[in-house]
């Protein structure tokens, strides 16, 4: 069952920090959305769904290169802000609304190409997401998921989720590729690609998206100058120039649903 609870606390949450997170560089990066179009395939007739799309930005790049695109997600602030940024924009091929990404608002194979960016970390039942995006997906169509990574190593894996906590207390946890791909073999997929990157941060800029109260930004910056020796939270956490820096591990999976 979806958890109400962790639903509010995600509108929450965007809503309060709805400007920092679409400010951010790596929230409006589009040559990195534009690389995310063409791994998907999606060509002038596709129709493509942006699964808890925030601000929009990826779902209006989908829009540039589709016969039609549409955003959902939970949060109120996201969706306003991206239908008035399609209109600034004079995007009329592109819609968005109000959904809950456990239970999307969308029929059956109904879109050639899902995507969600970004969001898997927050998701409670990860596996649930997965099956409601290859549900609303036409058979032998296209699943993108784009995410950062968790390490393979628990104890690893714990320190980042906690300084991620921290940070966002609407993160849940960044899934590793192992478990990527468990899941994607419980729903028949195929994996088409699956390329992998990095992501770099400011740590003072990356802070600002997620909001933390001054205790714990302190705590933050205490945790990941202590994981720099041994690299004990898989961040590659370091100074250059005098400022904090770290790195997510990030994979976009191309994914094929099962043919009829």
């Amino acid at each position: 069952m979806t958890d109400p609870a962790h639903v509010t606390r995600v509108r929450e949450q965007f809503t309060r920090q709805a400007e920092a997170y679409a400010s951010m560089q790596q929230t409006r990066d589009e040559a990195g959305m534009r690389l995310l179009v063409a791994l998907s395939g999606a060509g002038a007739s596709s129709l493509a769904l942006d699964v808890a799309c925030g601000p929009g930005f990826l779902t209006l790049a989908f829009a540039g290169a589709c016969a039609r695109a549409r955003g959902i997600d939970a949060t109120p602030a996201f969706v306003e802000r991206a239908r008035l940024l399609a209109s600034e924009r004079g995007i009329a091929n592109v819609s968005f609304a109000l959904g809950d990404v456990n239970a999307l608002p969308e029929p059956d194979s109904a879109w050639d190409v899902v995507v969600c960016r970004a969001a898997f970390h927050h998701f409670l039942e990860p596996r649930r997401v997965l099956a409601e995006m290859a549900r609303v997906a036409r058979p032998g169509g296209t699943l993108l998921v784009a995410d950062l990574l968790g390490s393979e190593r628990p104890e690893r894996a714990a320190l980042h989720d906690r300084i991620e906590r921290l940070c966002d207390p609407t993160h849940v946890r960044a899934l590793p590729l192992s478990e990527f791909s468990r899941l994607f073999g419980e729903q028949r997929l195929e994996v088409v690609r699956q390329p992998g990157g990095e992501m770099d941060y400011d740590v003072e800029e990356w802070l600002a998206h997620g909001g933390p109260d001054a205790d714990a930004a302190a705590r933050i910056r205490s945790l990941l100058e202590a994981s720099i020796e041994g690299d004990s939270a898989d961040l590659a956490v370091r100074r250059v120039e005098g400022r904090l820096r770290f790195r997510h591990r990030t994979a976009a999976f191309v994914l094929r649903t099962p043919a009829a």
